[in-house]
């Protein structure tokens, strides 16, 4: 039986990962098979089915990048092209402490990075998770191989089903089909897109009544370290759009959730992974759960979920994180906005993850979480965001 460890709320993502890799760099940025906007190209090896067309240089660079470096800790070093903005650490700083600011450097090329996903660009000796094994571990192909309930692998595309590119993230390269006709235009774009991209074909798990992303840490020894799990929010296109935290139901489904993750670390610590696991879970009306997506690596939830568990110790059980938050002023007015909740007769946790001002000054587009006892207070706070 796999075991699975408990850890303070206190504890630092970079504390777990400095027990097996104390001398590497976590590198937060992708890489990318159609963008031009980043030196980390993935054009030959590695294919990964980024956005198309390829998503703004500041998405790529710095909403993405600086939004994974937030509740870190300082254990390890943090890296990116860009460096996050010296106001975005200090509030960071003043949001959690010294300890929750992470030690930036600039790119080395004699360091050994823990990635997101493998890259071509950087030697495979580099990478702390050989790349030809851990690119066959991003593969959506390996749901199957993963001894737990999930959806039926169809070998053609036979509506009702969902078609995944294997190399997707954030469900960006997932494909709906609920009618034959459906079938033909999603075949179109699929080549028009990703010409040659390979695929998998799930049936479609009916009355779906929660989407919960479960995160763990796995040990090089293959032990289970849990940090918790979100509610997942998709936006009207079905895109990952953010999630939600509840302190309270944390341990009341510990132990169903656990019968996801235990098969899962199994099979993962069998392929020598190790490191932050992401895996979605869906629950139907009948109770029952399945699997639906492994992610070994970093996910955009997982900053929030970090600070959430520490916020839940000071009696802040309720959270909300938002992808593309917009903002109307800048970041500096932002982040004193943010902060000004502190203080206030009900008091929440508004953090700014990573930001960047568009260019016509008007507004601010950034990663944005919310933390207080209710979520109708998250709600208040946001709608007063809004309102500024």
């Amino acid at each position: 039986m796999t075991k699975i460890e408990r850890i303070a709320s206190g504890v630092f993502l970079s504390e777990l990962y400095a027990q097996d890799c104390p001398e590497a760099h976590l590198l937060t940025e992708y890489p990318s098979s159609n963008s031009d906007a980043t030196r980390f190209q993935n054009r030959n090896q590695y294919i990964i089915h980024d956005p198309t067309p390829p998503p703004r240089r500041e998405l790529l660079k710095v909403l993405g990048p600086h939004h994974l470096m937030w509740a870190w800790g300082n254990e390890i070093p943090v890296c990116s092209e860009l460096p996050p903005p010296r106001a975005l650490m200090e509030h960071w700083r003043r949001v959690l402490g010294d300890r929750a600011v992470p030690r930036w450097t600039e790119l080395k090329d004699d360091a050994q990075f823990i990635t997101l996903f493998p890259h071509e660009s950087i030697d495979d000796d580099s990478q702390i998770v050989d790349p030809e094994s851990y690119y066959r571990l991003h593969s959506k192909e390996v749901i199957e191989k993963i001894d737990c309930p999930q959806a039926a692998v169809l070998d053609e595309i036979t509506a009702p089903c969902v078609v995944k590119l294997t190399h997707g993230y954030a469900g960006l390269s997932n494909f709906f089909v609920r009618e034959s006709i459906e079938a033909v235009s999603v075949l179109i774009e699929i080549e028009e897109q990703r010409p040659n991209a390979s695929y998998v074909v799930n049936s479609i798990i009916e009355d779906i009544q929660s989407d919960v992303g479960v995160q763990f840490y796995l040990k090089k020894d293959g032990t289970v370290v849990w940090l918790g799990f979100t509610q997942q929010r998709f936006d009207e296109g079905g895109k990952w759009s953010g999630g939600c935290f509840s302190a309270e139901e944390q341990e009341r489904r510990f132990d169903e959730l656990a019968k996801m993750i235990a098969p899962t670390a199994q099979y993962l610590h069998a392929q020598a992974y190790f490191g932050v696991v992401g895996i979605d879970v869906v629950t139907n009306g009948d109770g029952q759960q399945f699997l639906v997506d492994v992610n070994p690596r970093l996910t955009g939830i997982t900053p929030f979920l970090m600070a959430s568990r520490m916020f839940a110790a000071e009696g802040l059980g309720e959270g909300i994180y938002l992808a593309s938050f917009k903002f109307m002023g800048s970041l500096e007015q932002l982040i004193s906005k943010a902060e000004t909740f502190r203080q206030s007769p009900s008091p929440a946790r508004v953090v700014v993850l990573s930001a960047f001002e568009e260019p016509s000054g008007e507004y601010t587009t950034c990663h944005l979480s919310v933390t207080s006892e209710s979520q109708t207070q998250n709600q208040r706070v946001l709608s007063q965001l809004v309102a500024s």
